[in-house]
């Protein structure tokens, strides 16, 4: 079961460590991909005036 959880999978996780991604496997054939830069964002401050 587990080879052929990697076989379908191979190809788009290959891809995923090669960018630099995280890869979380999360089921049979299903897998979260994380870009880490996105843990780099930040948070638009809030508004502190209304523009019309």
């Amino acid at each position: 079961m587990a080879w052929a959880d990697r076989e379908v999978c191979m190809e788009p996780d290959e891809f995923a460590y090669h960018v630099g991604w995280t890869v979380t496997r999360t089921g049979f054939g299903a897998r979260r991909y994380r870009d880490p830069r996105f843990d780099q964002l930040r948070v638009p401050g809030r508004v502190r005036e209304e523009v019309t």
